[in-house]
């Protein structure tokens, strides 16, 4: 999956301005894991990250609030990942945390997720990125391979429907189905309530 970052008109020296244009812009999901915020708890299950990090011994605190080093992502990733960053020696060598808004690091170039969830590292930019923010996590393994069932029985159910005369209510029965396996495909969007300044 590659994100597709808008270009602002204006800038903030508070990055956390950003939050409300880095959520359609990451599809309401982790940058790195792919979780949509629905099953984070909605909007309040994520943070932003700062790919390049404001601390550590590589610390860019240039970036802080530059909008192209800001991602979407889920509080656990955001804690796994810290201040991690490679070395100058692991970069060169393409072992380094993938960023997800340019072509070149679309997830799927990367690593290959199996039918039981589990990843398979494809290029040393996936190996480090799973590598260093746990995405093997049992939990992320579990909702991937839930993820794909979901899809699998969408398309199975599209073909029976075609392939077979069904009546009104089998119709009825077919339509619902695909609307529930849509609905935790694609998720609904929740905003965060927030008290009026009244």
């Amino acid at each position: 999956m590659v994100f597709t970052r808008r270009v602002l008109t204006r800038t903030y020296t508070d990055y956390t301005r950003y939050r409300r244009y880095l959520r359609p812009d990451f599809l309401y999901r982790c940058a790195y894991c792919l979780r949509h915020e629905y099953f984070l708890g909605g909007e309040a299950g994520c943070v932003i990250d700062h790919h390049r990090p404001q601390g550590g011994p590589y610390a860019r605190p240039d970036l802080v609030c530059f909008y192209s080093n800001l991602h979407w992502c889920c509080n656990e990733c955001n804690s796994i990942k810290g201040d991690t960053w490679p070395s100058l020696e692991e970069y060169e060598a393409g072992r380094r945390f993938l960023d997800p808004c340019t072509p070149e690091d679309d997830h799927d170039l990367h690593w290959r997720v199996e039918p039981d969830g589990s990843l398979i590292a494809l290029t040393p930019t996936g190996a480090y990125t799973i590598a260093n923010l746990l995405l093997w996590r049992p939990h992320l393994i579990y909702h991937r391979a839930q993820v794909i069932r979901w899809e699998h029985e969408r398309a199975e159910l599209v073909r029976l429907s075609d392939a077979y005369d069904l009546d009104e209510a089998g119709h009825e029965l077919v339509a619902a189905r695909l609307a529930e396996l849509s609905s935790w495909i694609e998720p609904p969007v929740f905003d965060r309530p927030r008290r009026s300044r009244e």
